[in-house]
């Protein structure tokens, strides 16, 4: 079902100067082949990481943080590879012929665990995280089964409309985060999925769970969402394999069941579903979207105060 863009921004000078720029080079691009395409935005982004443009400082210290035993050159040989994954991704997003790439792409273990999830007429929640070419896995996702895609509002208000109007191409339908209650409700009694994204800082509105075995504050809406109406949450990420194929990792369906609307529930809820979406990063860190400052509001979390097991 095709859907107007729920939300609309307001419009100022940078904003638009940034957009006609990428624009432009956008367009740019597209007249080249897309090997040529692809090489220029890998090199442009390996160029990035190496002169600290895009938070290299902040990519360099997560990755040492969580990896205190690599030395200095596997460390900024995984700097490279964190870079290198975003040239590609942004080429095979923006430039790849659409069926093409979904051609790339295998299901495993297969799609029983969703399809399950869904027997009923109630909908899923799918979690999953910024790893891999996470565009292409709402394609995916979307070419199989209604879904709604809960996102966080760009700050360049022309080119969150050209984000979104991309995703409205391929049957995506999506709502702003900070509007999503009533529409992420309605989609789930339509028997459809809601994907959420659940691996950003939550500041003081999330939870303080470990992840990726340090303190972080996690959002808790997946949680919140799924005990309040008994709907399944699937854990699910797309990986790049080195051929440049891709596959779709669909987990085990995790169900509410016997967990109740309490601060207690919700926040051990939170922690597992965040564990269920962690364990695609470690087997694919430099698919992992490290330029996000990730553990930044750990300490405003609700239950700061509480020591995290294993921590």
């Amino acid at each position: 079902m095709k859907a107007d863009l729920p939300y609309s921004h307001g419009m100022d000078f940078q904003s638009q100067s940034e957009y006609a720029l990428f624009r432009l080079v956008h367009f740019g691009l597209r007249l080249l082949p897309l090997p040529w395409s692809t090489t220029i935005l890998r090199l442009t982004a390996r160029s990035a990481g190496r002169i600290g443009v895009g938070r290299r400082q902040v990519v360099s210290t997560q990755l040492q943080n969580v990896f205190p035993n690599v030395t200095s050159k596997e460390l900024a040989g995984m700097v490279a590879k964190v870079y290198d994954h975003l040239g590609l991704t942004a080429a095979e997003v923006l430039f790849a012929d659409p069926a093409a790439l979904a051609r790339t792409v295998t299901v495993e273990p297969g799609w029983d665990a969703l399809d399950r999830a869904l027997v009923g007429g109630g909908g899923a929640i799918v979690v999953t995280g910024h790893i891999g070419n996470f565009e292409l896995g709402g394609r995916i996702l979307a070419g199989r089964f209604p879904l709604l895609d809960v996102v966080k509002t760009q700050r360049n208000a022309p080119f969150d409309r050209f984000v979104q109007q991309q995703r409205l191409r391929f049957g995506i339908r999506t709502v702003p985060v900070e509007h999503s209650g009533r529409a992420v409700l309605a989609h789930l009694r339509s028997g459809g999925l809601v994907t959420l994204l659940v691996d950003q800082d939550a500041g003081k509105t999330g939870y303080r769970t470990d992840f990726l075995g340090l303190p972080a504050s996690t959002w808790p809406g997946a949680a919140k969402i799924s005990v309040r109406t008994g709907c399944p949450v699937v854990p699910v990420a797309i990986l790049r394999n080195e051929d440049r194929t891709h596959t779709l990792h669909v987990g085990n369906a995790m169900s509410p069941e016997g967990m109740t609307d309490t601060e207690e529930d919700i926040k051990a809820f939170t922690g597992l579903i965040s564990k269920a979406v962690e364990r695609f990063i470690w087997d694919r860190p430099e698919q992992w979207f490290w330029v996000h400052r990730r553990w930044k509001g750990a300490a405003e979390a609700r239950g700061a105060d509480e020591p995290i097991p294993g921590v």
